[in-house]
């Protein structure tokens, strides 16, 4: 029986140590916090977990989340041009959006109660080199204490060399969550300037209004993002409220001024991301290799939001190669390795490829196309439904003539 071992108990870490378990491999999981360590710190990002995701969470016994309370099923959006162009969309399929700071300790604590191994420790990339001494292969799924480096950038499939965006996300007070069930996401485009999503969010303390802006470097929604909530907290909400009340009209129509803000010191979170596709492997020594799963090996702006579905498709393909590699008794050599990395990058692609194009100033079929569901239900529909499909939305926003094929045949 070969040892697997696995570095962070993020998305990727975790989906595939339980995917492994549940097909009897021997698995040791290595993170630095504690399931409580976890849930008692600040917000690790705002994420949305798509159908396919709910799904694998559900083959994996995890779907611990799967009420209508919970349930988003209604996509708006809003492009302030001149006329606006807006639509609703309504996903065939529930997304849920949740804290990963209530979701990866319930998972870490599944793999546990599950006689999964565990072990508190912050690995960096001496201690990687040190399991492979012990382990037939070790899986990083977490890029702190340097472990980027084990893994060089892959140029050609990286075209962005910088951040895109400055980035805000934080629970709110004050903002009235829009009538349901179902629960609505809202994306507002504001040219020039930036994004602001609206999502309702299951958190520590149940279903909460929360803000993901992706600010365009130069444009008015920046200094949102460079601000520290700790150093002036009026001054910080009060600035949070100008950028909702200027760009996000679907959001201010229901802010209460006098009492909107951020949640707490806690609930926010500001920085940027630079998209970017590294090597998905690393060679140890002494033929031992080390696997790069998840925003470790492909990191992607939040502004579609994949980067969390990426990781579990990640770990779910991994854990297949993985475990038949095993069955077969077969070393996890370079020959391995290198076909899953091309395997992983066949199926990442097309997400990886939207979201950098998203990224960049739209071109004329993609507003066409935006045009086109503010007139017409199922485009408005279809595109909403894409967002879980990654290989279908690029599929039909990579080029002109695919877009007006899409736009034909559902008008």
């Amino acid at each position: 029986m070969p040892t697997i071992a696995i570095v962070g108990a993020g998305m990727a870490g975790l989906h595939l140590a339980l995917h492994l378990q549940k097909e009897g491999l021997d698995v040791s999981l290595y993170e630095e916090r504690t399931p409580d360590e976890i849930r008692a710190g600040r917000l690790p990002s705002t994420v949305g977990l798509s159908a396919p995701t709910r799904a694998r969470q559900r083959a994996l016994g995890v779907a611990h989340w799967e009420g209508p309370e919970v349930a988003t099923s209604t996509f708006q959006i809003r492009v302030a041009t001149e006329p606006p162009l807006g639509f609703v969309g309504h996903l065939a399929d529930q997304a849920l959006f949740i804290d990963m700071r209530v979701y990866l300790p319930r998972l870490f604590e599944d793999f546990a109660a599950r006689g999964g191994r565990v072990v508190k420790a912050s690995i960096d990339a001496a201690g990687v080199r040190g399991l492979a001494a012990e382990h037939d292969l070790v899986v990083v799924a977490t890029g702190r204490a340097g472990l980027t480096d084990l893994f060089p950038r892959v140029a050609e499939r990286s075209p962005h060399a910088a951040p895109q965006r400055r980035l805000f996300a934080g629970i709110v007070r004050g903002l009235r969550m829009p009538p349901g069930p179902p629960l609505k996401f809202m994306f507002q485009l504001s040219p020039g300037h930036g994004e602001i999503f609206e999502n309702q969010y299951l958190t520590l303390g149940g279903v909460v209004p929360s803000l993901l802006i992706e600010a365009i470097p130069g444009g008015a929604l920046e200094p949102i993002t460079r601000m520290r909530y700790e150093d002036d907290p009026a001054r910080f909400d009060a600035a949070l409220l100008d950028a909702v009340l200027t760009h996000a009209p679907l959001t201010a129509e229901r802010v209460d001024r006098a009492s909107f803000g951020l949640a707490g010191p806690r609930d926010y979170l500001i920085g940027a991301v630079t998209p970017v596709v590294r090597r998905a492997y690393a060679p140890l020594g002494g033929g031992r290799f080390a696997l790069a799963l998840g925003d470790l090996h492909i990191t992607h702006d939040p502004i579609t939001g994949q980067g969390a579905n990426m990781a579990t498709l990640a770990a779910w393909l991994a854990a297949e190669r993985i475990t038949g590699q095993a069955s077969a008794g077969a070393a996890f050599d370079e020959a391995f390795c290198a076909d899953l990395e091309e395997r992983l990058w066949d199926a990442l692609r097309p997400a990886t490829e939207w979201t950098n194009a998203f990224l960049l100033p739209p071109p004329d079929h993609a507003l066409a196309l935006l045009a086109a569901a503010s007139r017409s239900q199922p485009v408005a529909d279809a595109f909403a439904r894409n967002f879980s499909y990654p290989d279908r939305q690029w599929a039909i926003l990579s080029s002109p003539e695919a877009t007006a094929s899409f736009i034909a045949s559902h008008a």
